[in-house]
């Protein structure tokens, strides 16, 4: 069972880094295909759609670990710190902002200019929130 829980951890970590890539390109790609002329967003789309579908795929991966970890190798949430619950609530917050951003794109994909401060509100929220969802599980876990 150890090095079971073993491999979940390393496939946290790789859900992590994907995750956090995912956010980090699309922090890069989002302005250039905001800025970019309605007739030249069709190359930048692609991206976007790519490196998003990346960090969903990376959230996913933690939403299935995580919770597997935690009743295989603690046997449940029921002894963990107030860091533990800190955490869970940041990926809440990770989560619904991932959710906005992906909401708000298909609505500026769909040409509504209108979506764009909600697709860059929810991608910062959604980086921010996974920067303090480490720092909490440092503190959780060590």
């Amino acid at each position: 069972m150890h090095g079971f829980v073993n491999v979940l951890l390393w496939l946290h970590l790789l859900g992590l880094g994907m995750g956090v890539g995912g956010g980090i390109a699309l922090s890069q790609v989002g302005p250039k295909l905001v800025a970019a002329p309605t007739d030249q967003r069709d190359l930048w789309w692609p991206l976007e759609i790519f490196f998003g579908r990346i960090g969903l795929a990376g959230l996913l991966v933690l939403l299935i670990t995580g919770p597997l970890m935690v009743w295989l190798k603690f046997g449940g949430p029921g002894g963990f710190s107030n860091w533990f619950w800190a955490k869970m609530v940041l990926v809440v917050v990770a989560a619904s902002s991932i959710a906005v951003h992906e909401w708000a794109r298909v609505r500026f994909q769909a040409g509504d200019a209108a979506a764009v401060p909600l697709m860059f509100l929810g991608g910062r929220m959604a980086g921010g929130a996974m920067v303090l969802v480490v720092l909490c599980a440092v503190f959780a876990f060590n």
